[in-house]
């Protein structure tokens, strides 16, 4: 399983070729761990202080996504 701090702090280089793949990849295991999410309100009393940049994390990817339309 690939952990999110990796995925942050590794950068590497796509091919513009493989760029839609690579995303369209990406947007089938969000869409997968979206449909596991049970109970986001107790995830939050649990971990609230991480509650912020998680917040500032979904936002930044909905507006990415956002401009893919």
């Amino acid at each position: 399983m690939i952990k999110l701090k990796d995925i942050i702090s590794e950068k590497r280089f796509i091919e513009p070729e493989d760029a839609g793949r690579e995303i369209n990849a990406s947007l089938d295991g969000l869409e997968k761990a979206l449909k596991k999410v049970r109970n986001p309100e107790k995830w939050a009393e649990k971990y609230h202080r991480s509650l912020p940049d998680l917040l500032d994390i979904m936002y930044r990817v909905q507006k990415v996504l956002g401009k893919m339309r």
